[in-house]
């Protein structure tokens, strides 16, 4: 097989883990996703008037024209046709990076505490260690990647390209630097390697999650109800111990308010757990007038050109010269009633 061959299948393999029928963003995924927004709007429609409103009207109130046809949002679909490869790439990179560090995690452990027998667990309780600890694991590395992409200057240059967007669809999940989807992969195969290969050393080989759809069977099914609306205009709170645990789709688009008293906030992917615990959760119980994108310099990212390589020269000023006023908003905690009332606060 000559190298344009090799290189063909591979992204012919990694387009189908990433966009297939049993991927995150495959059919049965997205068409989820729908039928959960469908079901929102009735449901709220018969609440207020008491009577079912047409599927017409229901699709019109998702696909809404002035949001679709926006030009931040045409530059969305650019990007999701440009990013496709990259986000293929990067779910291989993961698997590969957490065979890595799964390896690196059994020979650690092995040679701290000598060869170890098999622990004979139950087979059910085995799976829902591994499915819990490894959907920690994952929103530890993502709340952790993403609160430095927000704090580091140099960083936010790249994370800015994705909260430029001022209109937000699903599409809007592929607005991302290279970048930042590359070191996101890297860390969340980093911190599931290790706990995949702390739990192959107790219960040896074969440990793994529960699944649905090839995935972590709790993100998955966030993906399939709620998980592709957090980047979309349709409304939808988690409030109580339910908006503690889970990021619903009100919480993300708080994270992408350009309002300062929601800076930072709401860091995590499924979970609002990490955020709970270390003080960058905003519950939004009432729904609040939100503007999304980055200020007055949104309009430098008007080409995926621009998207692509302005972040490199702003990172390197960031990094080696006077960085522009609105580099980085500052690192504050939730300051609204509406915030969790205790938990800690991450030093910078």
């Amino acid at each position: 097989m000559g190298a344009l061959e090799w290189l063909t299948a591979a992204a012919s393999d990694r387009l189908q883990a990433t966009f297939g029928m049993n991927a995150a963003y495959g059919a049965p995924a997205l068409a989820g996703a729908l039928l959960c927004a469908l079901g929102f709007y009735w449901w709220r429609r018969w609440s207020r008037h008491g009577k079912a409103t047409s599927l017409k009207v229901l699709l019109r109130s998702i696909f809404t024209t002035r949001i679709l046809l926006h030009p931040s949002s045409i530059l969305d679909m650019k990007l999701w046709a440009l990013n496709t490869l990259a986000f293929a790439g990067a779910y291989g990179m993961l698997g590969v990076s957490g065979l890595f560090w799964r390896g690196v995690g059994i020979a650690a452990m092995t040679g701290a505490f000598g060869a170890h027998q098999p622990t004979g667990w139950p087979l059910w309780a085995i799976l829902a260690l591994a499915t819990l600890l490894e959907l920690l694991a994952y929103e530890l590395a993502y709340w952790t990647g993403h609160y430095l992409f927000h704090a580091i200057p140099a960083l936010w240059e790249f994370h800015k390209v994705h909260h430029s967007a001022e209109v937000m669809t699903t599409l809007t999940e592929m607005r991302t630097h290279p970048v930042e989807i590359i070191s996101f992969m890297n860390l969340i195969g980093l911190a599931t390697g290790l706990v995949f290969g702390a739990l192959t050393y107790i219960f040896g080989p074969g440990v793994r999650p529960f699944t649905l759809l090839n995935g972590n069977i709790v993100l998955m099914m966030f993906l399939i109800t709620v998980g592709h609306l957090r980047h979309s205009h349709i409304w939808i709170p988690f409030t109580g111990l339910m908006g503690r645990l889970f990021q619903s789709p009100a919480h993300h688009q708080i994270h992408h308010s350009d309002d300062p008293k929601h800076f930072n906030t709401n860091l995590g992917f499924a979970l609002a757990f990490w955020d709970w615990v270390f003080g960058t959760l905003y519950i939004p119980n009432e729904r609040e007038p939100i503007r999304f994108g980055v200020g007055a310099r949104h309009v430098d990212f008007t080409s995926v050109l621009k998207l692509y390589l302005l972040p490199f020269k702003r990172s390197a000023e960031a990094l080696f010269g006077a960085p522009a006023p609105d580099a980085t908003p500052p690192v504050v905690a939730p300051t609204s009633a509406a915030a969790a009332p205790e938990p800690k606060k991450l030093a910078a």
